[in-house]
């Protein structure tokens, strides 16, 4: 494996699965479990073994089921919020400085709705639902 991807890996391992087990342990009986999606870097053998070594619940992943991944429904509302309103930037985007940019991103991320995101929570059993009675497959989310 090369050294730059163990380099990856070790980074992830501490700096991401670090946190996640404090939390786990933090709210013992809370009956969490750790969702992430099947990124390469998610879904390594050494990436799975710090997650047994740490004790964290997976939830068992289907490849190519982007329906479970609520925050790509949120990038998407944020994508045609910011077309909807900054479409005279559409063709200039080289132009845009990089503090416009941020405060485009930060206009969209505050302009989502609550009452959107508790909706894609609130859907989220429904999805997985659909992900295994499609076998994977496409689902109307």
């Amino acid at each position: 494996m090369p050294k730059l991807w163990l380099t990856l890996l070790s980074r992830y391992d501490r700096f991401i699965l670090n946190h996640i087990e404090q939390f786990f342990r933090a709210h013992p009986l809370d009956g969490y479990i750790f969702q992430q999606d099947n990124a390469p870097s998610h879904n390594s053998i050494e990436t799975k073994l710090n997650l047994l070594r740490r004790h964290i619940i997976t939830i068992p992943w289907p490849p190519y089921s982007p329906d479970l991944n609520l925050i790509e429904h949120v990038w998407n509302w944020m994508k045609n919020w910011i077309q909807k309103h900054y479409y005279s930037l559409r063709y200039k985007v080289n132009r845009v400085p990089l503090g416009q940019l941020r405060h485009i991103i930060q206009s969209a991320w505050n302009a989502v709705p609550n009452a959107f995101i508790q909706t894609l929570f609130d859907s989220w059993w429904d999805r997985c639902q659909a992900v295994i009675d499609a076998k994977g497959g496409p689902t109307k989310y």
